[in-house]
């Protein structure tokens, strides 16, 4: 049965080529779109790292010609203020690089037994509470780190896994930067290791990361993390505005919540997928639609060749099934002929994703 459905497959092939075409075009178009939006849904299932709810996010802008004093005492002022609200649970000051900013300061050198390229994120004694990170070994920073010979710093599991695996990390000592200017990132101490920390996104590959003790009194923190309390009254946000407005005696500064900037940032890719997968089931019934009528029309055509069939006996399941596995073996054909060509981007690495997307795909 299978080589005489080979055999009428092959006396048709110029009218069955079309349709060849159509079913590889349509795999490797979902093919394309499977493998985008698994590596994505992989990436989002994994941890963040950290916890966005209640946390609100407060850019001071302070000028860089500000007087360092008065900074320092102004934002030791600030933390004090912050924490003596009854609708804040804890507060503390980071640089630039912070969740969903955008901002991306990273750097790497070959002067360990190792080569790496790491971001880095400058942060307080209090940024592990109000953030929610998960330390899984060591210890967070403490305002004793202030005076350490070497500057603390923690590093993330991926990190761990790259560069130290197998190896005891907790007080060793590394080359962060080769930097003559900045000393006290030459040579840095490990003092804990983080779990995940995917600060660009959920839906971003996370990327090695160091965590460098930075006091809250320093000129580039400058931004404040809060973390309020559960059951957040709305006139809680016009309270925090006016605490700062006048602890920091300006009005430039602008107040976010990290859940709605979580949420917005997921929307950049969430809204590409959502729109691909809608196409793709537009392309699914579409074909279906069309491998229908192609068997319907070789129904009707071929009224004769039936008639026939049944007079020598075959039943009407033997002839169902015949016109039935002609359109799967049309259809496996047009596939493995798309397999053939989807096989080639893994073992070429034409894109920057992992193979095993293009196994799910």
């Amino acid at each position: 049965m299978i080589k005489h459905i080979f055999t009428l497959i092959w006396n048709k092939k110029k009218k069955n080529f079309l349709l060849f075409l159509e079913i590889f075009f349509s795999f490797m178009i979902l093919f394309a779109v499977f493998a985008f939006i698994i590596s994505n849904m992989r990436v989002y299932y994994s941890p963040l790292g950290f916890d966005t709810k209640n946390v609100w996010v407060a850019n001071l802008r302070i000028p860089s010609s500000s007087d360092s004093t008065e900074i320092a005492e102004m934002k030791t002022l600030l933390l004090q203020e912050l924490n003596a609200m009854s609708e804040v649970e804890s507060a503390s000051f980071s640089a630039g690089a912070y969740p969903f900013s955008g901002n991306t300061w990273s750097t790497g050198n070959d002067k360990n037994s190792f080569e790496f390229q790491t971001c880095i994120f400058f942060n307080d004694e209090h940024y592990a509470k109000t953030a929610g990170l998960n330390i899984i070994e060591g210890r967070w920073f403490e305002e004793a780190d202030n005076t350490s010979k070497y500057t603390p710093v923690l590093i993330t599991k991926k990190f761990r896994e790259q560069c130290f695996a197998g190896k005891p990390v907790l007080d060793s000592l590394f080359i962060l930067e080769d930097d003559e200017e900045d000393v006290r990132m030459n040579i840095v101490k490990i003092i804990g290791v983080i779990d995940n920390y995917k600060y660009h996104g959920e839906f971003a590959e996370e990327r090695l990361g160091t965590f460098v003790f930075t006091p809250s009194t320093s000129m580039d923190s400058n931004v404040a993390h809060i973390r309020m309390k559960g059951n957040i009254q709305p006139e809680a946000e016009e309270k925090l505005n006016k605490l700062i407005a006048s602890v920091t005696k300006r009005a430039d500064f602008s107040i976010r919540k990290l859940e709605q900037r979580r949420i917005q940032n997921s929307q950049s890719t969430w809204t590409p997928m959502i729109a691909l997968m809608s196409i793709s089931g537009f392309l699914i019934i579409n074909v279906a639609l069309g491998l229908f009528g192609v068997l319907w029309y070789n129904i009707s055509k071929r009224r004769s060749e039936i008639g026939l069939r049944r007079t020598v006996g075959a039943t009407r399941s033997d002839i169902s099934f015949q016109f039935i596995a002609e359109i799967i073996m049309v259809t496996l054909i047009g596939i493995f002929i798309g397999l053939f060509f989807a096989a080639q981007f893994p073992i070429m690495k034409l894109f920057d994703i992992e193979n095993i997307n293009y196994y799910y795909a």
